[in-house]
């Protein structure tokens, strides 16, 4: 398998930017509402819907939806939780919103981080998610017929070398930080709902959860068979890091050791036959 390092001072700058999560598809009915999701030039995140509801905040890895009293659209709040969901209720509880958004604020220490997008979004290009990133920065996303591809920030231009390197939902990549302090990387979108589909390929991939929540290999539904591997990647906080192995053994054991996959966290899986991750999932 192969690694790549890369260790070169840059100045850290911050990543502020506006994008708003729309979709073409209108409400089935009146009673049903739609909600978006955006940053401002402040890096303030802007929750904003059209139709009735009242909106309700999860926040944290395992967070229970609450009300946000007096909040009207846009609802503008600072984005200083690890991770945070809204949607629309009703006020005896029913969910009206026919969507749920969030974001997701991924802390990138010094090194390589192996990470994933977290969130639906429709332009997925390295340009749109990362306009202004740490200088000499450099992203490295796995494909099987040419391994690596590679883009490196220039701070001077300001520009990627491969801007339109696509980074969507649920496919890993390489971040490398070449400076002394952790990068915070943050992500806005939608929540995917319903029965997702990850293909997972035959050989070598780097994939990333369709479902932005923290749990186990097992807890995520990752199919395999045996002799099938995965790697997680873990920073050691020393400019350098290494990998967490599993193997899956039988439909009885799984995934050993069942290693903990977390929010954005992307990784290595090998599939001696390609296979579909399936899974259904919903916020409410």
């Amino acid at each position: 398998m192969k690694r790549s390092l890369v260790r070169v001072f840059v100045l850290v700058s911050s990543v502020m930017f506006y994008i708003a999560v729309r979709s073409d598809a209108a409400p089935n009915n009146k009673h049903e509402s739609r909600l978006q999701i955006g940053t401002d030039s402040s890096g303030n995140v802007v929750v904003s819907w059209t139709g009735k509801g009242e909106l309700h905040e999860a926040t944290g890895r395992h967070g229970k939806y609450k009300k946000v009293h007096k909040s009207s659209s846009p609802y503008v709040v600072a984005p200083t939780e690890t991770e945070a969901t809204y949607r629309l209720s009703a006020a005896d509880g029913g969910v009206v919103s026919q969507n749920a958004v969030g974001y997701v604020n991924l802390s990138l220490p010094p090194g390589l981080s192996l990470i994933a997008n977290p969130l639906a979004y429709t332009n997925n290009s390295l340009a749109f998610w990362l306009p202004n990133p740490p200088a000499g920065a450099q992203v490295y996303k796995y494909t099987a017929d040419n391994g690596y591809e590679v883009s490196t920030f220039d701070e001077i231009d300001g520009v990627w070398s491969n801007p339109d390197l696509q980074v969507p939902i649920g496919v890993g990549f390489f971040f490398s930080n070449p400076s002394s302090t952790s990068f915070t990387q943050m992500f806005v979108g939608e929540v995917p709902q319903g029965w997702l589909t990850n293909s997972l390929p035959q050989g070598y991939s780097t994939k990333g959860s369709l479902v932005p929540m923290s749990d186990t290999l097992k807890g995520h539904g990752i199919p395999g068979e045996p002799g099938d591997e995965i790697r997680t990647y873990t920073n050691d906080l020393q400019g350098g890091g290494d990998y967490n192995i599993s193997s899956y053994i039988d439909s009885q054991l799984g995934w050993q050791p069942d290693l903990l996959l977390d929010v954005g966290q992307g990784f290595w899986i090998y599939k001696q036959n390609p296979q579909d991750w399936v899974r259904y999932f919903s916020v409410n």
